[in-house]
């Protein structure tokens, strides 16, 4: 059996000003060499339990802490955070956060860290090149941090805390800014990493990415522990904390299918292949999807022709991109992590103006107009939402835009009312923002656009950390907007997201549009595209292995979506 190294005793953290613990009488050992993934709600503690055991709590966190915890020797509770990090380096969610801003190179940032430790050059030179190498951004060597995208960032942090090279890793939703690729590709180093003896421990919200690669999860509820076992018996389950995995949403759809010839219901999707009758196909699907004659009005909202831009780099990130967007549609922008999406986002609003080409909102180009005139007809939400929240409550960050936009004070509480209640904010009206869990901030900015009530929304990896009602919340959030006859872009990594709650897809590869249609009509070969780019949606995976139809495999991803009610 393998050797304790991480281990807590009745752990309990409260937040100063707060009157709830974070973490409340936690106690658990975890083996060295093993992959021990933390999930639970939002709120539930995970990203705490995290920052606690790399040393943040209470020396950067103040709080009142009791109890005890061990890593690899050391308390974190007492040691400094240098003095801890050969024993333990965190990842924490937001990749913006840990950019020291001193490194004007990708390497030097990657290697700041074993500088400020006082390694030798060549053994820094050695391990930055492997960590670059290991998370894809070799090529990035020499570029400005801050010009990355927001997936090439937290490929960059996840570089760092490698080339640091200590006997445990934490990790803080790792997988939120990553391109499907390289989710893959880093469950892979981190088994890897294991089976050299490292201990992993990862906050994720990404079940079936946990059943695929982690040995043991932890459920957290409300800090305290709610669960602990292997992922099959987990993830196998459909406990009120936790959610339940496209995997075995899928399964249980199969058995309901009668096309399901196993016994016990499918973690991963290598289970779902094995588990699918290929000899059979699921019965006519009875639930209709909006025709595609009905989906797209013959009313544009935007415009983009022959649109160029570069950074100031000189490094091209869109070419020719043409591109028409259509009122009360539900577009999914993807692309892998610098393809262009955020980039392309921020010109449909004017944050950024194209070096060549015209971006045009309801017929008319947008010029040189400032993006604040445009706020009714275009808005969004970013990656990071602490650029955009400010206000001192939820209430008050709601109301900031409808109170800039020359409207009756009643039409602005009719404004943030309905905004608070379908982001299911209600009850938080009065709270600051940064009061709340990173999921319900995200949902505040989410509400704060909605009460612009734009023409187009557009929302930057909106599921980001989100935990399953959360993501419920957001979706009936969006079916809000179009119903409203709003368009609703989503720039996102979350395949099965976008296929369930969008129309369209777009694909962005190298800063050029390579793909543009509609799920209902994908061809084999646009969706052999999709997948050596971006990768699948679940249900279109397993269709695709097992012989099913696209068509049909849609109504799967919309179905296990659903939760199948």
């Amino acid at each position: 059996m393998n050797d304790t190294i991480v281990s807590t005793s009745d752990l309990t953290f409260t937040y100063a000003r707060r009157s709830t613990p974070a973490l409340h009488g936690l106690t658990m050992q975890i083996e060295s060499g093993t992959v021990t993934a933390i999930i639970g709600p939002a709120g539930a503690g995970k990203s705490t339990l995290c920052a606690l055991l790399a040393g943040f709590m209470p020396q950067f966190f103040r709080g009142v802490v009791s109890g005890t915890a061990v890593v690899d020797g050391q308390s974190p509770l007492d040691a400094s955070v240098h003095a801890l990090l050969p024993h333990v380096t965190v990842v924490l969610s937001q990749a913006s956060t840990q950019i020291s801003g001193v490194c004007d190179t990708v390497a030097g940032e990657v290697g700041f860290a074993l500088q400020n430790l006082g390694f030798p050059v060549a053994e820094i030179r050695g391990r930055v090149t492997e960590a670059l190498i290991t998370m894809e951004i070799a090529h990035l060597a020499e570029r400005f941090p801050f010009q990355l995208s927001g997936g090439q960032q937290q490929r960059m942090v996840i570089a760092a805390a490698l080339a640091l090279n200590p006997p445990v890793l934490v990790f803080d939703e790792p997988t939120a800014q990553l391109d499907p690729p390289t989710v893959a590709a880093l469950g892979v180093t981190l088994r890897q990493l294991a089976a050299t003896g490292k201990t992993i421990i990862v906050a994720e919200q990404h079940l079936d990415w946990v059943a695929a690669y982690a040995d043991r999860v932890l459920v957290l509820n409300k800090g305290q522990m709610h669960a602990d076992g292997p992922p099959a018996d987990i993830i196998g389950s459909a406990g009120a904390a936790l959610g339940r995995s496209y995997a075995l949403r899928l399964s249980t759809f199969a058995t309901k299918s009668g096309i399901w010839r196993d016994t016990a219901p499918a973690t991963t999707i290598d289970e779902l292949v094995a588990g699918i009758d290929p000899t059979t196909q699921p019965p006519p699907f009875t639930k209709p999807l909006r025709a595609a004659s009905d989906a797209i009005p013959a009313q544009p909202v935007l415009e983009c022709a022959s649109v160029q831009f570069a950074y100031p780099n000189g490094i091209p990130v869109l070419t020719d991109v043409d591109l028409m967007l259509y009122r009360g549609e539900r577009i999914a922008l993807l692309g892998r992590n610098g393809a262009g999406k955020s980039t392309l986002l921020r010109h449909f609003n004017g944050l950024l103006r194209p070096h060549a080409g015209t971006v045009s909102v309801n017929g008319i180009p947008i010029g040189k107009r400032a993006p604040g005139t445009l706020a009714q007809q275009m808005s969004i939400v970013f990656q990071d939402v602490r650029n955009q929240l400010f206000a001192a409550s939820v209430q008050a960050e709601v109301a900031y835009g409808p109170s800039l936009l020359g409207i009756t004070s009643a039409e602005q509480t009719r404004r943030v009312e309905s905004a608070l209640a379908v982001c299911a904010l209600q009850s938080d009206a009065g709270t600051h923002p940064y009061d709340l869990p990173v999921a319900r901030r995200r949902l505040v900015a989410t509400a704060a656009i909605m009460a612009l009530e734009s023409d187009i929304i557009a929302l930057d990896e909106p599921t980001a950390g989100l935990d399953d009602d959360s993501i419920k919340t957001l979706t009936e959030a969006i079916s809000a907007c179009t119903a409203a006859g709003r368009t609703v872009v989503l720039v996102t990594h979350d395949l099965n997201f976008c296929a369930t709650q969008t129309d369209r897809v777009i694909l962005l590869a190298g800063g050029r549009i390579i793909l543009d249609a509609r799920w209902t009509e994908l061809t084999d070969t646009q969706i052999d595209v999709l997948a050596e780019q971006v990768g699948l949606p679940l249900g279109f995976d397993v269709a695709r292995r097992c012989g099913i139809t696209a068509g049909t495999a849609l109504h799967v991803c919309i179905t296990a979506a659903e939760g199948l009610r």
